[in-house]
């Protein structure tokens, strides 16, 4: 799973070579900024944070939050009127009303509230889309539910996603959890070999 400042390096690199001509200045003076602080932006030797994120994504003419989205996953066929995975508030309000119609404990926002710490105003606003959620509210939340908070940023239909109770397999012993990778491993050698 990339990291947040993976995927803004990797949607950074695209906008310069998308919308920039593939010129690193032409982004920096749009910012007007160094075009030397782009550059680190571009390589991810320098961290991009939220205000730096939503100001690229003004200069490009981006919406809202569209540095933060793996736009690989924008690859994926789902109904328009479902989802679409190029608003992360979108795709994070979507899994958390899933996780929480299938937990009868935090079924409510008043118990899911209490269990994550997370103001209920909050929470409210998440499952709306009418704010723009910290990592830290989204570990938070998760966590109420035994997850991490990458996975509410998980699109439904990512191809790549196995299915699996994370919290019964983080407390396997490691030789366990090795069984279950060279499995994974097997099969998806033995499913290359037959595609030949």
């Amino acid at each position: 799973m990339k990291s947040i400042q993976d995927i803004r390096r990797q949607n950074i690199n695209d906008i310069i070579d998308c919308d920039f001509n593939g010129v690193q200045t032409r982004l920096a003076e749009k910012l007007g900024t160094q075009a030397n602080l782009v550059n680190r932006w571009a390589r991810g030797q320098k961290v991009v944070g939220d205000t730096v994120a939503r100001k690229i994504e003004k200069a490009a003419n981006k919406p809202s939050n569209w540095l933060d989205v793996d736009h690989s996953l924008s690859a994926v066929a789902i109904p328009q009127e479902e989802i679409t995975p190029s608003d992360t508030g979108q795709l994070a309000a979507h899994n958390l009303e899933a996780w929480m119609q299938n937990n009868r404990d935090l079924s409510s926002q008043g118990k899911l509230s209490k269990a994550s710490g997370v103001a209920q105003a909050t929470i409210n606003r998440m499952l709306n889309n009418e704010v723009s959620v910290s990592i830290s509210t989204l570990e938070a939340i998760a966590s109420a539910f035994g997850h991490r908070g990458y996975e509410l940023l998980i699109h439904p239909r990512d191809p790549s996603t196995i299915h699996y109770d994370r919290a019964r397999y983080a407390l396997l012993p490691e030789s366990e959890k090795s069984k279950i990778e060279s499995y994974v491993d097997f099969v998806i050698v033995q499913n290359g070999k037959t595609q030949e």
